[in-house]
This record gives C-alpha cells, structure tokens and sequence, in this order.
C-alpha cells in the first residue's frame, strides 16, 4: 500500500516532520532528502562513532520517509529499508564498541585461535523487517564457545562480550547534542533486567527448552540474527525451533492470547486512541497471524517466518484465513501501519496515540494523504473496524457452562440422572463408564491444566452425543478418544475451543467406526482435517528438506492421513463418488512415490516405477498395498535406489506406514531381479510370461520416476498386449487363475463379484486387443466392457450392466469398508447376472 503526498518537497517536509527539523537542525550539512546517504566507512565510525552513526542514521531515515511520502515504496519496502539502516548501524556499533573494549582487553580468542563475537537478535519489528521511523530496537545477545581475551587485563568470553555490549547499548542510546541512534531494549533476554546482557547459546537453549513462556515463543517468532556472528545466530534459532513452533496444535494458547491482549487494551491511557494496541489495532492483527504462526508453524514451514505480511501471505496459501478476510487484513494493517510511520515522523518521537487537539490531527491527515481530518478518522474506522470484527471471531470466548454441567463431568452421584435427561437410553452404563474414565485419568497423573480442560469440554461433548440416535453406541469410542487426546491436553482446547469441529467429530464418529479409529490413533487429525476451514479437497503438499528426512516422512506421513480421511468423508457425504475416491487415493500414492524419489535425490535417476493392479487403473482401495515393478534403461540397475524407495515407503510411521510395496509381479516374481532392464523386460514378456501376467499388464502404467522410461515401457505394453491370441486359450487360462484365487485366498462376496467382472473385461480385452487397439489404453473395468460391448463382443446390453455393475460394487466396497451399517443388500439382485456373464465368456466356445 502506497499513500503519496502530492506537497512534497524539502520545505514542507520541514514543517511537517518534527523528525526532519530535529535533523537538520543538529547538523550543519544536510543532504538532499531525495538522494540516499551512503554508510559510513568503519576508519570514520571508529574516529568519532556518536557523531557518524547519529548523522548517517537521521539523514538515511529521511530518505527513507522521502520515498515513502512519495510514493515509491509501499510500507513493506519501508519497513524494509528502515531495519536494514538498524541493521547497518548495530554492525557499525559493534565493530566500535569492539574497538573500544579491546583497547584495554584485547581480542576474545578461543581455544583454536579464531574470534568470539557477538551474536546480535533483532526481535519484534527488527526481526520482522518492518521497523518504524522511531521504533527502539529488541534486541538480545548470545556468544558461542568459551575463550578467554589477549590483552593486558583478561577477562573470560561471558565478561569481555557483556563489556562489547553495553558499550555497544552506550553508543546507540545515549542522548548527545546530535540526539541518539536508536532506543534500546534489551529486556527480552532470559529474566529480563535480572538476567545476564549477554548469554551463551548453550544456555540460552537449556533456558527456553526448559523454562520458556508463552510470551517468549511470540516474541522469539520474529526474531532473527541481525548482527555480528550471523552464522551463530542461526544455529541457535534452529536449535530453538521446537520451543516456538511445536509440532502439536496446542489451542490452549488462545486463553494467554485473550488474557494479553485484555491486558494491553485495559494498558490503553484513557481519553487517547492507541493505533497499536487499542481494539483494532496493530497488536490484535498480528495477534490473529502470530496465532497460527505458534499453533501450526511445527507443521507447516511456510508460517516460519518473522515478517507480517509474508505470514499473512502464508497463511492465505495454506486456507488458514481465507482470502477477502486476509485482503481486508492486509489493507488494514498496511494503513495502520503507514499511519503510525508518519505520525512518529510527525512528532519525532516514538508514540502511537493519535494527536487530541484538533490542529495536530488535521496535519497528520494531511501527512497520510488525505484531504481533511473527517476522510482520515473515516478511513481508520473502516480499518480498525475490520481486525476488531475478525479478532472477536477468531478469538471468541467459548459458551458458558450449562445448568446441570457439574453432575456431567466429574461424575457425580447425579451423574446417571443427567446422562438419562440429555438422550443416553442406558444412563448408568454410561456413568460407570465416565467413572473409569475418570478414575483412570486420575491415575496417570493428568496434570491441573488438563483437568481443567476436560471439565470445560466434557459436558459439551456429552449434550452434543446425546442428541445422536446412537449415544449410547459411540460412547465408549469418543471416551477413547478423550483418553488418548487427553495425553496432550492442547487437543482437549481445540474441541472446547472450537464447537463445530466436536459436533462434526461426533457426526463423523457415527458414520464410521474406521475414521473414529483413524482419529483416536492420530488425534492430530482433530483439527488438520475436521476443522471446516480445511473443506474436503486434499491438503497442499506440505515442503520437504533432503537434510531433514525423518521430518519430512513424518509430513508426508500426516498429508497421507489428511488425504485419506478427507476423501474418506467426502465419500460418505456423497460428494465424490467411489470412482472419484479411488482416483484420489491412487493420486495420493502417486505423489507421494514421485516425492520419496525427490527426498533421496533420485527424482531424475534411471529408474521408472510402473504401477500394476489398482494404482495402475487409478482404483485404489483404503486398504491397497502398491503392485510395484522397476524398470531401468542403462547399464547399472539402480538396485540401491528401488531398495531406499521401498525402505521409506513401508517404514512404520506414527500414521502408519505410507504404504505396502508389493514388488513380486517383476519377471520371474521373487526369483527375479528387483530392477530389470527395459530389453529383458521386453523378451520375458513376448516370450516368457504367462497369460495372467499379460493380463496383469493391461493395468499397469509408468507413475513415478524418469520420464524418459514411460514412452518405451508403453512401447512395450503394446507389443505384448496387442498380439494375436487364441481367444480360447485366453478364457481357458483366465478361467485356471481365477479358480486358484477361489480356491487359495478369501474373499467377500463384494471382492468376489468385483474380481469377476474384471476378469471377464481382460479376457476382452487381451482376445480384442490384436484387432482393436485402442482397448489397452483403457485401464477400468466398466469402461472396457462399455467399449466391448461396442464391439459386440459381448452384448450391448449385458456390457452395460456389467458397467454399471461395476461402479455398483465398487461403492459398495468402500462403503461396507467404511461404513457402520454396510449391508445393503444389492448383491441379490446382481449376482445372477454376473454368473450368467461368466459362463457366456468362460464355458462358451466362439
């Protein structure tokens, strides 16, 4: 957002500014607020460092509001510049106070020779890169490793480095003649004013992995390493990292929100608007992106970054605020944020309440680009209007108690009674069972917190199951449940906190027993996947790291669980369809196989992966292992590569594995090679394999790994499956396998009938294929016999019963899988049909 002033020039931004006239009046020459002021070299800091790091800090930040007031940077690009003049002028300052230290003490060695210094924090808006003109600066210090100086007078590194920083605070917040540099705090360090100035980084990570508060994850979100040892800074802030982004959802942080942000409003000065932290103001619209910075940022690597607006940005991309709302946000943000810039400039101090009197209003108006005070007090309503409107939603308090909660949970003797006059038919059943709950809850030892938030959520979940038809049924699953998530009482706060994603749960819970037990074994699916925000389509893949590969298995772990259960509800709310269903679930294989390839660096190797069996015709099944063979062109099998694939595939993961690798439909099955080359592929399948391996081909396709192996593997498919057969001898040996699977593995009747139909759409296909052709690049069943019936090999009719038949079965799989009421019924009416199909194809000679 850009609000250019159409009056500038150099005298009017004198009147205009207090900053400005402060400047130009300290110094006898300065310089065209147009031009950019060029930092000083380190030989004219070190001679006179009040006067050159004072100087180079005013004139460059009237530049920088010259550009703003002109509209050529937006707030962002503002805020950019302003910290990087921060960070210019804190290297400036440690390279002096460096200076000055080692006059008397020397340089800081370690044991192997090499310099200690400083590492330097930007936290808040220096960390962010969206300082202001008169913000102070957050900063903490942090040495790594342990030396002592060379000098004359010998200190250790914790008292040589806490001597480089005061003198390095002297220099930038001491009020000369010139003014000062900048305002600094250095309160944010463990303790605050009671802890040490300068920790090591040792400490500092034993300090917020053990003691850490939730005021300092937020203001450790924005922190970044700004000055001095760089590289230093950032190993600590990855050590860090699980202290601030927890891979748990913890929505117990929502209450400390409410209670700060309370505290800073009530903090407000009476009779003053507050553009920051009154209601609507700057803190509650970063409060509204901090919030799930901190609750999803362990998961998702996009929300790890400091700046407002690129984590407003990712919080767009990943649905978590939706798109009019995060536009609304973002606009009111960059006016506030512009309004605050000017207003500091306005009055050359830092502040953030808007000017009382009348005249000094006016001005600011003017200052922001408006035409008079009534357009800008307008305007700033709007704005504040919006962050207060989605605050409140986002950070709603949740219901009040009902009458009668208190006999629910903990049980008490009423407890019975009230269960009974809530919709449970069998009410002491189900109080004995909350009070083995309850007992057992008691024993593990579950702390005051999680107490306190089972006895907000247990009466709601209890009113909310009683309205079911089956309460007394899903009892004893959602009390499962309870006890599993209530091991990390963050999940409890979620569906307290959120009342829409436990009534769907519930809802959920009585459509399917296998999504209830999908959830109880990963509770994290809570809010991923039944919170309304995420809709049904699949999540965004989330990034993965090759230098973090157990991390990046776990998260295509829990996209794989996000896939599947959101197809899984999408299915049984009708939205999709069955075919749908598998097409999704073989994209989520799919994906993931490309994905692990990726990981291990493998991505363009010599290795193609081809599908067989349901990947290969896009029919997954929830339950589906992978039918997998590798193919290779060169010289080298790449054996090492195949075997990590499947090695990563199948490792046991919190979820569960990715998946089941079946490899043994190769040449010559376990017997064969695990990699075979395309030629030896070629020869064994025209000249060795049996028909049922050729009739396995008819579904196979290239899914992951080079390219360049797809064209010659379908090269070869065709071959194989488009030459002439004896249609006879193809019924005869499909007719043998389909007996043996009979007779050697069970089946449902479901499986059975889909099995059926499939084997007499291949005999079709591998008897037609020589003629026509375009039957192989038809991989589904219902749409081979709907093209087989066009050929009147087999009756239209019957082609399309089989069709729709089909799709039937299919359906009815996945829902008798899923369902808690399956049996429909429908095989009665089909099975007749089906046996009269097979004898037309398999006891009928041409």
């Amino acid at each position: 957002m850009k609000r250019p002033v159409p009056a500038l020039s150099p005298e009017w931004l004198g009147e205009s500014c207090r900053f400005v006239a402060e400047a130009w009046r300290r110094f006898d020459d300065p310089p065209d607020p147009a031009r950019p002021l060029h930092r000083p070299e380190p030989e004219e800091v070190l001679h006179n460092p009040e006067v050159a790091l004072r100087r180079y800090r005013q004139f460059q930040s009237i530049h920088i509001l010259w550009q703003d007031l002109a509209g050529e940077n937006d707030i962002a690009a503002t805020g950019q510049a302003i910290s990087a003049l921060a960070r210019d002028c804190l290297d400036l300052a440690l390279t002096a106070a460096e200076h000055q230290v080692g006059k008397t003490c020397g340089q800081l060695l370690d044991e192997a020779g090499r310099p200690i210094r400083l590492a330097i924090f930007g936290l808040g808006k220096l960390g962010g890169d969206e300082l202001n003109f008169n913000s102070d600066i957050d900063i903490v210090f942090a040495h790594e490793g342990q030396g002592r100086s060379s000098g004359p007078r010998q200190l250790d590194a914790g008292r040589y480095l806490q001597q480089v920083a005061r003198e390095l605070i002297r220099l930038l917040d001491t009020v000369t003649e010139h003014g000062r540099v900048w305002i600094v705090d250095a309160r944010l360090r463990p303790f605050g004013d009671a802890g040490a100035l300068v920790w090591s980084t040792r400490a500092m990570e034993q300090y917020f992995l053990t003691e850490g508060r939730t005021w300092e994850r937020y203001a450790w979100l924005k922190a970044a390493p700004v000055a001095g040892d760089l590289a230093a800074g950032k190993r600590l802030l990855d050590d860090l990292r699980p202290f601030i982004f927890r891979r748990y959802l913890d929505y117990g942080i929502f209450d400390s929100l409410r209670d700060l942000h309370a505290r800073i409003e009530a903090s407000c000065r009476n009779g003053e608007a507050d553009i920051k932290r009154g209601p609507g103001g700057i803190r509650a619209a970063e409060f509204l992106v901090q919030s799930q910075q901190i609750l999803r940022g362990g998961r998702e690597r996009l929300l790890r970054t400091p700046g407002f607006l690129p984590a407003l940005e990712a919080c767009t991309a990943l649905g978590l605020i939706a798109a009019e709302p995060a536009q609304a946000l973002h606009d009111a943000y960059s006016y506030l944020r512009i309004v605050e810039n000017r207003l500091q400039a306005q009055s050359g101090r830092q502040g953030h309440h808007l000017p009382e009197a009348p005249e000094a209003r006016e001005r600011l108006a003017r200052l922001v680009g408006h035409d008079d005070r009534a357009a800008f007090e307008q305007e700033l309503n709007r704005h504040q209007a919006h962050i207060s409107g989605q605050f409140r939603e986002r950070f709603r308090e949740p219901a009040a108690p009902a009458k009668g909660d208190h006999d629910l949970w903990p049980p008490q003797e009423g407890c019975a009674q009230a269960l009974g006059g809530i919709g449970f038919s069998q009410p002491d059943r189900c109080a004995e069972a909350l009070a083995r709950l309850d007992a057992r809850l008691t024993r593990r030892g579950l702390s005051a917190e999680g107490h306190r938030r089972l006895e907000r959520l247990m009466p709601t979940l209890l009113r909310t199951t009683g309205a079911q038809g089956q309460a007394d049924e899903l009892l004893p699953e959602l009390l499962g449940l309870v006890e599993q998530i209530s091991r990390r009482s963050a999940y409890l706060s979620l569906l307290h906190e959120r009342p829409q994603t436990l009534t769907r749960l519930i809802r959920v819970v009585a459509l399917s027993e296998k999504i209830s037990r999908w959830i109880t074994a990963a509770p994290q699916l809570l809010d991923d996947l039944l919170d309304p925000i995420h809709g049904l389509d699949l999540p965004a893949l989330p990034g993965l790291d090759p230098d973090e590969p157990e991390e990046s298995l776990h998260a295509l772990g829990r996209w794989r669980q996000a896939g599947f259960l959101r197809t899984a509800l999408a299915e049984l709310d009708e939205r999709i369809s069955s075919a749908q269903a598998a097409e999704r679930l073989s994209l989520i294989a799919e994906t993931i196989l490309g994905e692990i390839l990726n990981l291990i660096g493998a991505g363009q190797a010599d290795l193609a992966v081809i599908a067989y069996g349901n990947l290969g015709a896009r029919a997954l099944h929830y339950q589906s292992d992978l039918d997998l063979v590798f193919l290779h062109a060169g010289d080298a099998p790449p054996v090492r590569i195949a075997q990590r694939l499947i090695s990563l595939m199948q490792m046991p993961l919190q979820g569960g594995r990715l998946f089941e690798i079946d490899p043994r439909l190769r040449p010559n099955g376990r017997a064969g090679l695990l990699v075979s080359r395309l030629e030896s592929f070629a020869e064994y399948q025209l000249e060795k394999a049996w028909t049922w391996e050729h009739q396995a081909l008819i579904r196979a396709r290239w899914v992951a790994g080079n390219p360049a192996g797809r064209g010659p593997f379908e090269d070869i498919r065709r071959r194989v499956l488009c030459r002439q057969r004896d249609p006879e001898e193809v019924r005869q040996a499909l007719a043998e396998m389909r007996e043996r699977q009979r007779r050697d593995r069970s089946e449902d009747e479901v499986k059975r009938a889909l099995t059926d139909v499939q084997y007499i759409a291949e005999a079709g296909v591998l008897s037609q294929a020589d003629a026509h052709p375009e039957l192989i690049e038809l991989r589904a069943p219902d749409q081979q016999l709907e093209a087989l019936g066009r050929l009147h090999w087999i009756g239209s009719d019957l082609a399309g019963q089989l069709a729709r038949t089909w799709a039937l079965l299919t359906s009815e799989r996945h829902i008798r899988w899923l369902g808690r009421n399956p049996a429909s019924g429908s095989l009665e009416s089909v099975r007749p049909m089906i046996d009269r199909a097979w004898d037309g194809v398999f006891n009928e000679s041409d």
